[in-house]
């Protein structure tokens, strides 16, 4: 009778383990999925350049991987714009094929002007220039602070839309001059 217990206890944990793991697996991005580490480099820094409009754009990164499909894995980066803004974050996924990045826990976005959005998770097509998030979004300025549930960016993260439960703090001065 115990040994039938014992190895019922055993079985049901088997499954309980087996069923873990496929959960876990589902949670990968699709860009990570069936890929190969090919190269990696160590302290690197690229420059690209857009022919449209001589924008240039820096990614220097820690370390980088890089897969089969064109996809590159971005360990501590920081992303620049001169003039314009600076993205930093510690795990991303690119997709050259598709200009896709896709930016894992938290990410700080800081313009030109001053202001910052600090992001936990961020999805950004460069070949559109839109971004979005399906995490919180907190929006800090000299004039005060935005929250919201999630949120969308475009045109190079100046417009935001704030999306679920946003509130505003607005500092004195802006109320009353």
């Amino acid at each position: 009778m115990w040994n039938k217990a014992v190895w019922f206890i055993g079985v049901v944990i088997a499954v309980a383990f087996i069923v873990s793991i496929s959960r876990e697996n589902e949670q990968e991005p699709s860009l990570n999925k069936g890929t190969q580490l090919k190269r990696q480099a160590l302290n690197v820094v690229m420059f690209e350049r857009k022919h449209q409009n001589g924008k240039i754009m820096e990614v220097s990164a820690r370390e980088v991987d890089e897969t089969g499909g064109q996809v590159v894995h971005l360990k501590d980066f920081l992303l620049t714009q001169p003039g314009e803004l600076t993205m930093s974050g510690t795990d991303a996924i690119y997709d050259l094929a598709s200009s896709l990045l896709v930016v894992k826990n938290q990410v700080i976005i800081k313009r030109f002007g001053g202001s910052q959005a600090i992001v936990n998770g961020l999805t950004w097509n460069r070949e559109k220039n839109v971004g979005h998030t399906d995490n919180p979004v907190r929006l800090e300025e000299k004039e005060g602070i935005i929250t919201s549930d999630k949120a969308e960016f475009s045109d190079d993260f100046t417009r935001i839309a704030f999306i679920g439960r946003v509130h505003a703090q607005i500092m004195q001065n802006i109320i009353n001059p």
